[in-house]
């Protein structure tokens, strides 16, 4: 399994994550053959980097999330999100029902937000949404919350910025500086955000509350109401932190990508006058330090590509040296060691 520029991959490797629409549906399958035309639709479609094998029969791996349960957070997410959009009536349901799945897959007290999004401009919204719903619920759970308030914490987090969707297209999608005015209602999403997780039948107003809170800092400089350390809610301290690292690491084109560790030295740079320490804490043993499909350099100056990662270990397989292609674990007591990652 690799990780490489779309320019990289050769016809006929074989796809080793699949690929989802906005909707949640697979647009191409795991162990899809690539071919030309597969290759000149997802450049298209703007993505830069895939996942791929040289064989269809090799080992797949595995998100924080089954493929089934990621998808229909995606989807879940979008209905709830366009039916905002179009003033429709929001059914909760489908949302209870993922964070049901979503909880009971991060109970694995090895699980980790392991992996390199493949993502594109169109859906960033939905599949950020998804990617914090994940990360808040890992930090949840290894904090120790009961089902209950992770159900909670997770509701509130696949639904932080659903208040974006008051927001008029022009000021989202404008990519030169905001206007004051359009400043100014770009702020005011959370607040939009918090009266409609409220107005949800069968929403939890700590949900809400999450929403309403995900862009306060512990100092009190942040908005919409300016809130500062015991006034924040503990899911809005969780979410806040989880919004943060996944935007600092999507790639936007605004913003140049940070790698795992650059993003979380920048979050702990910043506690504790905006961020919660533990907070910061808990998400540093939530996440990868380096995900599936880092390429890395090793101390014994080979060069390494990350194959699986859990709390307990690292695999990596050998891309140089006498090793090369052999696969090895590399345990934190370990004489083999990472030394830095290169893409």
């Amino acid at each position: 399994m690799h990780y490489l520029p779309l320019e990289n991959i050769a016809e006929g490797m074989y796809l080793a994550r699949s690929i989802f629409g906005e909707d949640g549906r697979t647009l191409l399958a795991k162990g899809t053959k690539l071919t030309k035309s597969y290759l000149e639709k997802l450049k298209a479609m703007n993505y830069a980097f895939l996942f791929v094998s040289d064989r269809p029969e090799d080992r797949e791996f595995a998100g924080a999330l089954s493929e089934q349960t990621f998808s229909q957070a995606l989807g879940a997410v979008r209905e709830l999100f366009l039916g905002v959009a179009k003033h429709q009536n929001l059914d909760f349901k489908a949302v209870l029902d993922v964070v049901d799945f979503m909880v009971d897959e991060v109970t694995d007290q090895n699980v980790l937000y392991n992996i390199i999004d493949l993502r594109n401009h169109d859906h960033y919204t939905y599949l950020h949404s998804v990617n914090v719903g994940t990360i808040a619920t890992i930090m949840g759970k290894n904090l120790g919350l009961s089902r209950k308030e992770l159900k909670e914490l997770a509701a509130g987090a696949l639904l932080h910025d659903i208040g974006k969707m008051c927001i008029a297209s022009s000021i989202l999608e404008k990519k030169g500086r905001l206007t004051y005015q359009e400043f100014v209602e770009m702020r005011a999403h959370p607040k939009y955000g918090y009266e409609l997780v409220k107005g949800i039948p069968g929403a939890n107003l700590l949900s809400a509350h999450v929403a309403y809170q995900h862009h306060e800092r512990e100092d009190g400089s942040g908005y919409p109401r300016g809130l500062t350390g015991q006034q924040i809610h503990l899911y809005a301290k969780i979410v806040m932190v989880a919004d943060s690292y996944d935007a600092m690491t999507s790639g936007r084109s605004y913003r140049r990508t940070l790698w795992s560790h650059e993003a979380l030295a920048q979050l702990r740079s910043e506690a504790p006058e905006k961020y919660d320490p533990q907070m910061i804490r808990l998400l540093a043993r939530s996440v990868a330090l380096y995900p599936v499909g880092s390429v890395v350099l090793l101390n014994n100056l080979e060069v390494g590509l990350v194959t699986d990662v859990t709390r307990r270990h690292l695999k990596i397989e050998f891309l140089t040296g006498a090793d090369r292609g052999k696969e090895v674990l590399l345990p934190p007591d370990g004489l083999l060691k990472i030394e830095r990652r290169l893409s």
